[in-house]
């Protein structure tokens, strides 16, 4: 296992590169995709409404081959690694560009991943004791089957890619899971490329969230799909099984890859061809139920991390243990679905958000005497919430690796931000939450109990406020969440857990974090709530809090 100082240049540098490559080089594809004309239309299987650049891939295939290749050691492994992703990216490239044959299109697949598969000897030679009767050994299949596993789960993410921002999300949050598992083994090369993958999936967001400015093509999901497959086989290899197995890594991709199972069974039955695309897959289903595009991906994300979650905590049990779980996690994922289906529920709101059957006409005088004082309130309160974390601000003792992280978040922040479009809620919001985390998390972390005593009193205070805005909107839209927002809060209430289930960080830390989490989520609330009603204030209350964190490193 590695220490925190020993690894944290080797993880926020390649984060930031790989974040900042990938965002200049989109312009760039996006320009060279309209002059080649790899523009994807509309029509009635999709769920876009203009033409929209793809190919988009081709800016974070520069990070996966570029970083990796500056940073890390070539041997065997990565020289295979590096090969077979040249030969998919290619294949992705002339589908994007030529529209090319299915089966030109599974040959270049099977040759990139072939290359890895001889170069690397990552075959899968032992699937564990899935059964509980012994262990299952492939023998001379091993290739075969490995190839057989990494086309289909290729083939897999390709057809997820159905939603602004869903295979790019999937993505990220596989890859954090697959970062943890290589920090926690000690591998070194796969936590680079894990780092990578995730950073580059962080810049692609911002382009590829709801409403999409550019689509990652074939380029992008025939990538995404080999650098996890790839990734689980060299975790695998050099684990050995005393982290990560096979069934581990079929339950951390046990919902994509039951899809699509699911899918071309059901296109079998129908007597169509199974790789006939359609819109019957798990993401198109929540669709019909009501849910937002913004809902449907903040589902899936939400789901991923289920089988995050569970992988990370049977992750070296037995086997067949390992199996029950994930025949459970599937079986209750499709019933619960089946189940909203056939009560023809829907999620889908009114114009106005209002969940309460009261009307306006019967709700009391002091109703609207609160709804108007509590409206009055909301110039005070967006700059409350910088002001009451700058007590504790201006009494912190810096440290150089606390100095570091606060650094990287803040260019991070500075980065991401839409600052020609201050009113775009799904970065703007997310992004406040992520710096008024870092934040929170380095006054928490400082141990004093006067400024303990004072960030409860606090939070406690704005959870007030809080309740009282809500109680008298009686408005959903506030809990609406965006992608980002929906990976910001779930990747805040994970990692904690993540970190004590694989000591990675001293004792009382994960105390510590969970902590932060609450008052986190209550300070989150609050900017979305100010926000949504006063949106000209996103970029004052960014900066102030920016300053804020700036003021942390002196």
């Amino acid at each position: 296992m590695l220490g925190t100082n020993e690894i944290s240049v080797p993880i926020l540098l390649p984060l930031l590169t790989s974040v900042l490559l990938t965002m200049l080089a989109m312009p760039v594809v996006v320009r060279l995709a309209e002059r080649l004309g790899a523009v994807d239309h509309p029509n009635e299987r999709k769920v876009h409404v203009r033409a929209v650049p793809r190919m988009g891939g081709l800016a974070f295939l520069f990070s996966l081959l570029l970083i990796p290749f500056t940073m890390l050691d070539i041997n065997h492994t990565t020289q295979g690694f590096l090969l077979g992703l040249f030969i998919i990216g290619f294949t992705g490239i002339a589908d994007d560009m030529f529209d090319i044959s299915p089966k030109l299109k599974f040959l270049g697949i099977i040759s990139g991943t072939g290359v890895f598969l001889v170069l690397s000897g990552a075959a899968v030679a032992n699937l564990g004791d899935l059964f509980g009767t012994g262990d299952i050994e492939t023998g001379w299949l091993a290739i075969p089957i490995t190839l057989i596993g990494m086309v289909g789960f290729i083939n897999a993410l390709n057809l997820s890619d159905g939603l602004d921002g869903l295979a790019a999300g999937i993505t990220l949050i596989v890859a954090f899971f697959l970062g943890i598992f290589a920090l926690s083994i000690g591998d070194l090369d796969s936590l680079m490329i894990a780092v990578v993958l995730f950073g580059s999936m962080i810049g692609f967001l911002y382009f590829n969230s709801h409403p999409a400015r550019i689509f990652m093509g074939d380029t992008g999901s025939l990538i995404l799909g080999y650098v996890l497959a790839s990734l689980c086989l060299m975790l695998l290899k050099s684990g050995e099984g005393a982290v990560v197995s096979p069934i581990s890594m079929g339950i951390l991709l046990g919902l994509p890859l039951s899809d699509t199972i699911y899918v071309m069974l059901k296109r079998v039955r129908s007597g169509k061809s199974p790789f006939l695309p359609d819109k019957t897959h798990f993401h198109h289903r929540l669709i019909e139920l009501g849910l937002s595009h913004s809902g449907v991906v903040g589902v899936f994300y939400g789901l991923i991390f289920l089988y995050g979650f569970a992988t990370a905590l049977f992750a070296g049990s037995a086997e067949w243990i390992q199996s029950l779980v994930l025949l459970g996690l599937i079986a209750g994922t499709y019933l619960t679905l089946s189940l909203l289906e056939r009560s023809e529920c829907s999620f889908a709101l009114s114009d106005n958000g209002e969940t309460s059957g009261v009307s306006k006409a019967q709700l009391p005088n002091f109703y609207y005497k609160m709804t108007h004082l509590l409206g009055l309130s909301v110039p005070v309160v967006t700059w409350a919430i910088p002001l009451l974390l700058l007590p504790p601000v201006l009494t912190l003792e810096t440290s150089g690796s606390n100095v570091f992280v606060m650094a990287v978040t803040m260019a991070l922040v500075a980065l991401l931000y839409p600052w020609k479009e201050p009113h775009h809620a799904t970065w703007s919001q997310g992004l406040i939450y992520l710096i008024v985390f870092a934040l929170l998390f380095e006054i928490n972390m400082s141990g004093q109990p006067w400024v303990l005593n004072y960030m409860f009193a606090a939070t406690a205070l704005l959870a007030c406020w809080v309740a009282l805005k809500l109680w008298f909107k009686r408005s959903m839209r506030v809990f609406l969440t965006t992608g980002l927002e929906s990976l910001l809060l779930v990747f805040s209430w994970i990692t904690p857990w993540i970190i004590g289930r694989f000591d990675l960080l001293p004792a009382g830390m994960e105390e510590t974090l969970y902590l932060v989490c609450g008052q986190a989520v209550i300070f989150l609330i609050a900017t979305k709530i100010v926000l949504r009603e006063q949106p000209r204030r996103n970029r004052p209350l960014l900066v102030s809090l920016l300053i804020l964190a700036g003021l942390t490193l002196f």
